[in-house]
């Protein structure tokens, strides 16, 4: 594991674990030593995001909310829309501009993982404070990561939990706590689903605090059992499903999936993952280590692998191809387009991963984009390419793609027409 990385292995790298390729990041980590280069990228740069967008209380947003009247909600409908899109634009610039890209797909990951939106939520506010939890604990402790969810006042409005009561126990956080977030489908039984759901009633929202609340006069207090152990509370809960070995392998499947291949995970591989994510009170950088230092990470039967997703696909353009083509407005509406609208995922299983981003309306988005993106201006008297390195056209390959262009290059030596050329190989979709 002490080789040394060449500048593909390089890129390779920074690829899969941040936003694009920028060339100054390849070039810092290649030559470097393989467990360095990776221990640079899990010791990020602090690197905070600004100020969050102005964003209506719920002092205010409540008289409409609670109105009889359909003008009324209809207007605060429109306000969530607004502020929501711009909360949207606030992600997108700062995702443009970090210099701990990795924190900020690791936060996106985790905002897939558990799910939430402001469609359901109708409170930018509580998304944006779920946002942080997300980036707190990027590469931090799962465990507590989970546990910060399960009182998360916007998981909690979406997911009902503010309306689980003692007299009629509300299962829809319990069913997604143990088919989605830990455990997995055909892992557990209704009769833990039910339980669960006993355990964490009295949970609610104080909407103007923005801040969990807990009813104890709505708790359950008869004794609960789940997976056979015995429960009271919902912090009972998260530790008993912590204990169980699925909670370690459904997240070692998923980092499969986000870091390796958009094939079938291997249960060998995910398995000695899991193992280490577990052993190490589930850190969550501890099993991202075990990951990279993988020999199927390195395997040149997984390069090319990985589809890109919307996000990895336009924000990483962006950052890797000089370019200030497109506004934060205008990225939110190509991200909508192709299946990943930031704090709106479709379901509560979070967005698609792999081929399923692609399809025929969105490949031809895909294509539009990166079309649009390099070939802006291609006259040679106004665009020299002076924003490139300074590199051989076969470098730029090697820099763009990640294995051998499947078609056909320009002969001329341009550095946009070129990038143009790349851009648009079908390869280009891929990690």
């Amino acid at each position: 594991m002490n080789k040394t990385l060449s500048f593909a292995e390089a890129r390779h790298l920074v690829a899969r674990t941040g936003l694009g390729v920028e060339w100054k990041q390849v070039k810092k980590l290649e030559g470097r030593d393989r467990r360095q280069a990776i221990e640079i990228l899990l010791r990020p740069k602090a690197s905070r995001p600004p100020a969050p967008p102005r964003m209506t209380s719920w002092s205010v947003r409540t008289n409409m909310y609670e109105s009889q009247n359909p003008t009324h909600k209809m207007k605060m409908h429109k306000m969530t829309q607004i502020e929501g899109a711009r909360l949207k634009r606030w992600w997108i610039s700062h995702m443009l501009k970090t210099q701990s890209p990795i924190i900020e797909k690791m936060a996106l990951f985790w905002h897939g993982h558990f799910t939430s939106s402001l469609d359901k939520v109708e409170q930018p506010s509580l998304l944006y404070k779920q946002n942080k939890i997300f980036r707190r604990y990027a590469l931090g402790n799962f465990g507590t990561m989970l546990k910060s969810i399960a009182k998360d006042p916007a998981m909690s409005i979406y997911l009902d939990g503010q309306l689980n009561e003692k007299r009629s126990p509300n299962e829809n956080f319990a069913r997604e706590l143990l088919e989605l977030f830990t455990l997995g489908h055909g892992h557990y039984s209704e009769h833990d689903i039910q339980h669960i759901a006993r355990a964490f009633t009295g949970q609610t929202v104080n909407r103007f605090s923005e801040r969990y609340a807990f009813n104890k006069s709505e708790h359950d207090p008869i004794p609960k059992t789940v997976l056979g152990k015995r429960v009271n509370s919902g912090d009972d809960v998260i530790r008993v499903l912590l204990e169980h070995p699925r909670t370690a392998m459904t997240i070692a499947e998923k980092f499969w999936s986000l870091f390796i291949s958009d094939a079938e995970p291997v249960q060998s591989i995910t398995s000695q993952w899991a193992s280490t994510f577990r052993k190490s009170n589930y850190d969550i950088k501890a099993l991202l280590r075990e990951v990279l230092t993988s020999d199927a990470f390195w395997s040149d039967d997984y390069k090319g692998t990985v589809t890109k997703s919307p996000v990895d696909l336009v924000i990483g353009s962006l950052r890797t191809i000089p370019s200030q083509l497109f506004s934060p407005k205008e990225t939110e509406g190509i991200l909508r387009l192709l299946g990943q609208d930031l704090f709106d995922p479709a379901n509560v299983k979070g967005w698609k991963s792999g081929l399923d981003w692609i399809d025929a309306e969105t490949i031809m988005v895909r294509s539009s984009m990166v079309n649009k993106l390099t070939g802006a201006n291609l006259n040679p008297k106004v665009n020299k390419g002076d924003q490139y390195p300074d590199i051989p056209p076969k470098q730029f390959e090697e820099w763009l793609l990640p294995q051998k262009a499947i078609t056909q290059l320009p002969a001329t030596e341009g550095k946009p027409r070129l990038v143009r050329a790349l851009a648009l190989d079908p390869l280009y979709q891929l990690m």
